[in-house]
């Protein structure tokens, strides 16, 4: 069936459906790609269009603030407005389509850090994370950090040390990238003859029955019409910021919101811990001074058209340090000469000298750490209100000595792993007391309904339904429990599909 412009519909309509799924984005549409032709009634309920919009673009717009021990506070308030899109879609829009599954060590529960471990392992989310790859037209991922289905991945440096090789792949189901495939996936679900798209229309509201499962939501545009959705079963899926926004806001039947009875919604908001090096920063002298003669193009992330990888460190590795997950990246580009006694010339003279190698290659790095999950860093509803007359998000991200301890030993970490291999050195010359000033705010947006199977350490359980609302389920990466070290589309489009199995499961019951 076409796209239904909710705009057009009389006022006071009601959509009904057994499954309404909230947000048209990435995790909305897997789920709807995996009911489509199915005798399974849904509706897809998305605030935008089907390309970009600046004044719908604005319901996003909001208050932030960047935090950390030792820092000053950076504001980014544009951050809200631009690192999300409201459109059919949503951010698949722009991304880059890079892709990778999580290691088994962002899935593991580690004691050295906090409010880590995930309720399943790797193993068990591999036949998702392969149906994932088919809908996203990437090559399947082994269990293990082996190369793609159809690709190699030359191992640098010795197999049994900590220095690890993990792939990633691009996909084209983007609209930066292809528009035509990701126009493709966008539109589908919409010709099955079961699943009904409306488009510019807003969920304000999520209204609980007396047995305390959703009853109906509330749904108005931007027009002034106000309509109502109800169905059997209801997942929210508007994305790491809006899913918690939306529950907040939602507190018209109970005053802490929807499925917060733990006081848990909005908290841990996790990005990624990003640093990037190059020829225009200031922190130029971060870098690495490579001695070997080992093509390592493999690991520049620019071209897309070949094999991939970045740099890890192994588990006991990360328990030794007392670190979160790590990843280094390089960038080919040789850098200029070092200016003389600088921390980056000092580098490349040690390394040529230990390795009795003159020839030294310095190069440019992309560092990017796992975020400690902490209940301070959160999503809250701000006093302004939208066009709507909803309350904005707020974001306060905080990073916490934790971050800061686990970035300086991942790089002494590689630092070692690269000696130890005979590779080079890393110049890690980087005061923590500058680091929120130079972070990169990464558009990964994780862990504002983070799963457990314990309501008292979660918002929602292993299949992602809200505890105490039978049936809300929530999709997209706010509900990770931890960040881990790869872009998260992959693997929440692998927890939408494997939700939607088990929606299937239950219905069928």
């Amino acid at each position: 069936m076409p796209l239904t412009d909710a705009r057009t519909l009389p006022d006071a309509s009601r959509i009904e459906a057994d499954i309404v799924i909230i947000g048209g984005g990435m995790a909305g549409l897997a789920i709807a790609h995996e009911f489509a032709g199915t005798p399974v009634r849904v509706a897809v309920l998305e605030s935008g269009g089907p390309e970009p919009d600046m004044e719908l673009q604005a319901l996003y717009d909001g208050p932030g603030v960047m935090s950390g021990p030792g820092n000053p506070d950076r504001p980014i308030n544009e951050y809200l407005g631009q690192s999300r899109v409201r459109a059919l879609g949503g951010s698949g829009h722009v991304w880059g389509g890079k892709c990778g599954p999580l290691d088994e060590a962002d899935f593991a529960r580690r004691a050295w850090r906090p409010r880590s471990g995930w309720p399943f392992g790797r193993r068990e989310l591999k036949p998702f994370y392969d149906r994932a790859c088919d809908l996203l037209k990437l090559p399947r991922f082994p269990v293990d950090d082996g190369p793609p289905e159809g690709g190699t991945l030359p191992a640098v440096g010795a197999s049994d040390g900590p220095l690890r090789s993990s792939p990633r792949a691009y996909s084209p189901v983007s609209g930066r990238v292809d528009p035509v495939a990701f126009a493709a996936f966008r539109d589908a679900p919409a010709l099955a003859a079961n699943i009904l798209v409306h488009t510019h229309i807003n969920v304000t509201g999520i209204r609980l029955g007396a047995d305390g499962a959703v009853d109906r939501l509330e749904l108005r545009c931007l027009t002034g019409t106000r309509h109502e959705a109800r169905g059997r079963i209801y997942i929210l899926a508007t994305g790491g910021v809006e899913n918690a926004r939306l529950l907040l806001a939602s507190n018209a039947d109970r005053p802490e919101g929807v499925g917060n009875a733990g006081d848990l919604v909005g908290r841990c908001f996790q990005g990624h811990v990003t640093i990037s090096t190059d020829d225009n920063d200031p922190r130029g002298d971060a870098e690495i001074a490579f001695v070997t003669a080992a093509d390592l193009s493999l690991y520049d992330n620019r071209p897309r058209d070949r094999p991939h990888a970045v740099f890890v460190l192994d588990l006991p590795t990360h328990e030794r340090l007392g670190a979160g997950n790590c990843t280094l990246t390089l960038s080919v580009r040789p850098k200029p000469d070092a200016a003389a006694g600088s921390a980056g010339a000092a580098a490349g003279q040690l390394a040529a000298l230990l390795e009795a190698e003159p020839a030294v290659r310095r190069q440019d790095y992309f560092l990017m750490s796992e975020q400690a999950p902490h209940p301070d860093s959160r999503i809250t509803l701000a006093d302004e209100t939208d066009a709507l007359g909803q309350r904005r998000a707020r974001l306060d991200w905080r990073y916490t000595q934790a971050d800061w301890d686990s970035l300086a030993a991942s790089a002494d970490g590689f630092g070692a792993a690269f000696a130890t291999e005979g590779l080079g050195r890393v110049c890690w010359p980087i005061e923590s007391d500058g680091l929120v000033r130079i972070l990169s705010p990464s558009r990964h947006h994780m862990g504002t309904t983070r799963m457990d199977p314990d309501p008292a350490k979660g918002v929602v359980d292993a299949d992602c339904r809200v505890h105490g609302v039978d049936n809300l389920f929530i999709a997209g990466s706010s509900v990770f429990p931890t960040s881990g070290l790869v872009n998260p589309t992959l693997t929440l489009t692998a927890l939408a599909i494997r939700l939607a199995d088990h929606l299937k499961t239950e219905i069928a019951r």
